[in-house]
């Protein structure tokens, strides 16, 4: 408090000069005013208010109390010296003079003191205005970053544009994810590297000005929420802040803890989305598996036991029949190992996939003689691009995409007309269409069809060999391709199954 009293009444030495010359300046002219009064009216009585005018107006156009009193001392001596008699000389000792005087000097300065006041309340509400103002723009800013990085780079920014130096954000102890802002010259890393990490442990201030690796170029501050230090702040400064710019800097330093906590609280509930996300798909396998292995299994098991144990009382023709039944069963069960390990792909996340570019027109071929190989009857038309058309994608994981819905289409199908196969491009992507002439989709299990355990008519995939989690795969294939993919029923009968995979490839966000 007395330092600051001091400062009040002491000039400020940065503007010195420009209050001097105000003060200088207000003080004669008011005193030219006088002399034209006195000249013209040769009236004395109104010089000591203009001079208490003159205070009020120094007062308001200068910094702190000091030019305001001194302009009262001023406004005193220049009416005892100028406007009393005797003229031109300094007299106190006349009779009432002296209370006269005094008594104006006093209300001098105390409107002199008034003043000053209020011009100080005005400045700091002036400040506070464009600080809360400031604020709103930072909270806005900070609504539309979208990771702790965005957070860290506007805040180094906006530290810097008002506090008026080089300020600097750090994200981790290590000073891995570092934000800088203005000049940094001049800093010693292994300081400043040592004052982020003991604000992080200890959640106190640490650097320049405190007792805490004070040999540092920058000042750090903790940015925390509770007793966690979510980030560190820096700011250079050659002189500490003022009370006014600590509050704003700590309300800023509140907003940024705010912004990374519901980030951090974001990512949190993202992450715990993709791990149900995970454990969904991960008990849909388990379902599918204890079912699609358990069947075919089970008939393998059966067919072998009947060809060994009683092979001689079982006619040719029988035998035959039971190989091919145990044949029909190991090739379900290959497909159903490929389905498997297709999810396990797609489960370890898109970065997994080895997306190159691949000839569509190939991929659609290798589906095609694959399901031809593996459906006996079964009937297909198959449509490519004139055009030669060049995809990125994982060619392994979008061939077993097509088998699923070629198959799926086969099964369900059970039409006479031929299950189309149609490759085209439309604007920037490349799309796949397969399409049957059967009964068509359960209009009730169009919003669930790529969910995982249904069929297209309704029943659950455990009722027979499992296709329902085919389509699960499938969806799960095309959309970490950033493709899309969808199912709808013909106007003039049977199903259609159509996805999109983007012709080149999205660039990285980093």
């Amino acid at each position: 408090m007395k330092r600051k009293l001091a400062a009040r009444l002491l000039p400020d030495r940065r503007s010195f000069t420009k209050d001097a010359a105000k003060t200088l300046l207000i003080f004669l002219s008011i005193t030219a005013v006088n002399f034209f009064m006195v000249q013209t009216a040769g009236d004395t009585q109104n010089v000591s208010e203009l001079y208490l005018l003159s205070v009020l107006l120094i007062s308001l156009n200068t910094t702190g109390y000091f030019w305001g009193l001194l302009g009262a001392v001023a406004g005193v001596v220049g009416t005892n010296y100028l406007f009393t008699y005797p003229y031109y000389a300094v007299n106190f000792s006349i009779q009432g003079y002296p209370v006269t005087f005094l008594c104006m000097l006093m209300v001098a300065g105390i409107s002199c003191t008034l003043a000053a006041g209020i011009k100080e309340q005005r400045n700091l509400s002036q400040e506070r205005e464009e600080n809360t103002q400031q604020l709103n723009r930072v909270a806005q800013q900070l609504l539309g970053a979208q990771s702790a990085q965005q957070i860290g780079a506007l805040a180094a920014q906006c530290l810097a544009q008002s506090l008026q130096a080089p300020a600097c954000f750090y994200l981790s102890a290590d000073m891995s994810v570092p934000f800088a802002f203005g000049q940094v010259e001049g800093l010693s890393f292994k300081q400043d590297q040592e004052a982020v990490r003991t604000v992080f442990a200890c959640n106190r201030p640490a650097g320049r000005g405190s007792d805490l690796c004070a040999g540092c170029g920058y000042r750090y501050f903790p940015v925390f929420s509770g007793q966690q230090v979510l980030a560190v702040a820096g700011i250079r400064t050659e002189e500490p802040l003022s009370e006014e710019n600590q509050e704003f800097f700590q309300l800023l330093l509140s907003q940024f803890a705010m912004a990374l906590e519901r980030q951090r609280l974001a990512d949190e509930r993202q992450r715990l989305a993709v791990e149900k996300q995970k454990e969904q798909m991960r008990g849909n396998l388990l379902r599918a598996i204890s079912h699609d292995l358990r069947t075919p299994l089970t008939g393998i098991l059966g067919a072998s036991s009947a060809i060994l144990e009683n092979g001689q009382r079982i006619s040719p023709q029988a035998q035959q029949r039971l190989i091919q039944d145990v044949r029909e069963d190991a090739d379900w069960l290959l497909r159903m190992v490929e389905n498997v390990l297709s999810v396990t792909r797609i489960g370890e996340g898109a970065p997994g996939l080895r997306k190159v570019p691949e000839p569509v027109e190939e991929v659609m071929a290798q589906a095609v003689n694959r399901c031809r190989k593996r459906l006996q009857g079964l009937s297909l038309t198959v449509r490519v691009p004139d055009e030669f058309v060049m995809a990125p994608m994982d060619g392994t994981l979008i061939e077993q995409v097509l088998i699923n819905l070629i198959e799926n289409a086969y099964t369900y199908g059970k039409s006479p007309q031929p299950v189309e196969a149609t490759v085209c491009v439309k604007g920037k992507d490349v799309q796949f269409v397969i399409r049957d002439h059967g009964p068509g989709i359960a209009p009730a299990m169009l919003p669930v069809i790529f969910e995982g355990f249904v069929g297209r008519d309704g029943q659950s995939a455990d009722t027979g060999r499992g296709l329902g989690i085919g389509l699960s795969i499938c969806r799960s294939i095309i959309t970490a391709h950033g493709g899309t993919i969808r199912a709808e029923n013909m106007p003039d009968g049977g199903a259609c199954f159509t996805f999109t995979l983007p012709l080149e490839e999205e660039a990285s966000d980093g």
